[in-house]
């Protein structure tokens, strides 16, 4: 497995914890975080519905927010025990 780097944190080597892999896609649940892009929400809406379709995935929550900014508490609060991912705003 690669190394992620992260500038943010005070040691670039600090390791990372990451979440266990699912076995499969089917009944995941989708969080969509549209970011007011162009075509962000159309993208990322039939994106989810494909997922839906093909994988049996259910979209879950749909949240906006301003470009460039980061979630609010709140909106974390949203995602966390009601998705198993989370997809970002795209479009332009």
């Amino acid at each position: 497995m690669s190394d992620i780097l992260d500038p943010t944190i005070a040691t670039a080597r600090e390791p990372i914890a990451y979440v266990p892999r699912p076995r499969g896609l089917r009944g995941l649940r989708i969080g969509l975080i549209e970011n007011t892009k162009k075509n962000s929400e159309a993208v990322l809406r039939e994106l989810a519905r494909k997922l839906e379709a093909r994988h049996g995935m259910k979209l879950e929550v749909f949240l906006r927010k301003p470009q460039r900014a980061p979630l609010e508490d709140e909106q974390i609060k949203q995602l966390k025990g009601r998705t198993d991912f989370a997809i970002t705003g795209v479009g332009d």
